[in-house]
């Protein structure tokens, strides 16, 4: 008796420490959980750390969370991790991965974790599958009407549209792109803010739409000289390409010589050659040939004392072309021999390149009196000329597909929906008619019921005054 009274309290004192301690443990592996987080939100918040160091910080992140079996964190964790790898061009865990997360981050109401993982699978999508884009932007377009901080909104938007942009989708890229500049620059995020404008530009410059290329790049260039009280060079030189392609020669000269000035008290011999090479354009497309020899000579020589100079081909596709103005034209044709339009088409400043390569052609062949080939480069450069109009109308004739093609979808999902709530109503007015008219029953019969009953009382009521009357009488 005494033996079970000893076991039967010890098993109470052993449930007793357990009711104790479990709030406590509890309580301790909720700690380490936000430990967790707390470290993950370092790293995201850590934009200056090595790709391969933040990937070692999140596995030991996810190992710990799965020591503890916090599924949540693990994978809040791996969802960052996903994103990481997809900015890197690793695509194969994201494969692997992405959607699983989604699902687990969507059943806990993880907002950050499902746009961190929805992102890498856009990026995904965009490089390996186009055609599986829509429902990925569809879903983190939902998500901007959820609890997101204002820099994750920010960043879906950037992404929709690199994606856009990667995918053909110009239209919506640049829509998408413009949000997320705006986004950006409430912010204060200018490092961002910078990178969307130089996406933009260089949309807009594949689009030909040179005046919109032009105003961004002026408002890019304004901001940061207002910033640092400097002028950017590499920014304004860029600048002055997309002007150059705008044939806007007199404000070309005017930033040119404001650049020059700039580069001499900045000791930079870059931006003076820069300046300079944009001067020699200028007057070469005004056919100023004293001040294009002038300013060849002076380029000529910086390059051979400073070989750390790195001319951009424009420059010298200028030389060929004033070496046949001038009537050089052994060394034009050396010169032109070296360069073919498919080795022009990777510069930045493509449009300009392959149009002065080509119209160096046919100058050339002009100069040599070759009737057959001055036929052939002048049926080149119709030939390019085609290509560019048709490339830039099929890119646009597809943005107003897909635009058509979106809205159709978007009308249907709406009359979808109007049907339904229209049968909704329908059948909430039915049901609705036929309480009332049931209600409207139940009343007439209760008004029967109630007037019968008034019937028979007033009756029985009369009965009982006139068997009174009868015994009275009798």
């Amino acid at each position: 008796m005494d033996a079970r009274l000893t076991t039967i309290s010890r098993l109470v004192s052993f449930i007793s420490i357990v009711c104790f301690l479990l709030p406590f443990w509890a309580t301790a592996q909720a700690v380490n959980e936000g430990q967790i987080l707390s470290r993950l939100n370092d790293i995201i918040r850590d934009k200056t750390a090595a790709y391969d160091l933040q990937i070692n910080k999140l596995d030991t992140l996810i190992a710990n969370a799965n020591a503890l079996r916090a599924d949540a964190a693990e994978n809040a964790v791996l969802a960052y991790k996903l994103l990481l790898a997809s900015k890197q061009g690793e695509y194969e865990p994201v494969k692997a991965f992405a959607q699983s997360v989604v699902q687990v981050a969507t059943r806990q109401q993880d907002y950050r974790s499902q746009g961190f993982a929805l992102r890498a699978l856009l990026a995904y999508q965009a490089e390996i599958s186009p055609g599986d884009t829509l429902s990925t932007k569809q879903q983190l377009m939902a998500l901007l009407s959820r609890r997101l901080s204002d820099s994750d909104k920010a960043s879906v938007l950037y992404d929709v549209g690199l994606a856009d942009s990667k995918t053909g989708n110009v239209m919506s890229a640049l829509d998408f792109l413009d949000q997320a500049q705006q986004a950006f620059w409430q912010l204060a995020n200018y490092q961002n803010w910078r990178d969307v404008i130089e996406i933009q530009i260089a949309l807009l410059m594949d689009m030909q739409w040179y005046s919109k290329a032009l105003a961004k790049s002026k408002q890019l260039v304004d901001f940061l000289q207002s910033q640092s009280g400097n002028m950017p060079f590499t920014l304004t030189d860029n600048m002055l390409s997309v002007m150059a392609a705008e044939s806007r020669w007199d404000e070309i000269e005017a930033v040119a010589m404001r650049m020059l000035e700039a580069g001499v008290e900045a000791n930079n011999m870059q931006a003076q050659f820069n300046a300079g090479f944009w001067l020699l354009h200028v007057n070469l497309q005004r056919q100023q040939m004293d001040l294009v020899t002038r300013w060849m000579i002076k380029l000529d020589d910086w390059l051979a004392e400073f070989p750390q100079l790195t001319p951009r081909t424009l420059f010298t596709l200028d030389k060929i072309t004033y070496l046949i103005e001038t009537g050089e034209l052994t060394a034009a044709i050396q010169l032109q021999n070296g360069i073919t339009v498919s080795t022009l088409q990777s510069e930045n400043d493509a449009y300009l390149t392959i149009r002065q390569h080509l119209l160096n052609q046919v100058a050339l062949s002009v100069a040599q009196n070759d009737i057959n080939g001055t036929t052939q480069a002048y049926e080149a450069l119709l030939n390019w000329i085609d290509e560019e109009r048709n490339r830039v109308l099929s890119l646009t004739m597809e943005q107003i597909s897909d635009d058509f093609a979106s809205l159709q979808q978007s009308s249907q999902r709406e009359i979808a929906s109007l049907s339904q709530s229209l049968a909704m109503q329908k059948e909430s007015v039915g049901r609705e008619a036929t309480f009332n008219n049931m209600l409207i029953g139940i009343v007439c019969l209760l008004t029967l019921i109630i007037a019968g009953l008034g019937y028979f009382y007033v009756r029985l009521k009369n009965q009982k005054q006139s068997s009174r009357r009868r015994r009275r009488s009798s």
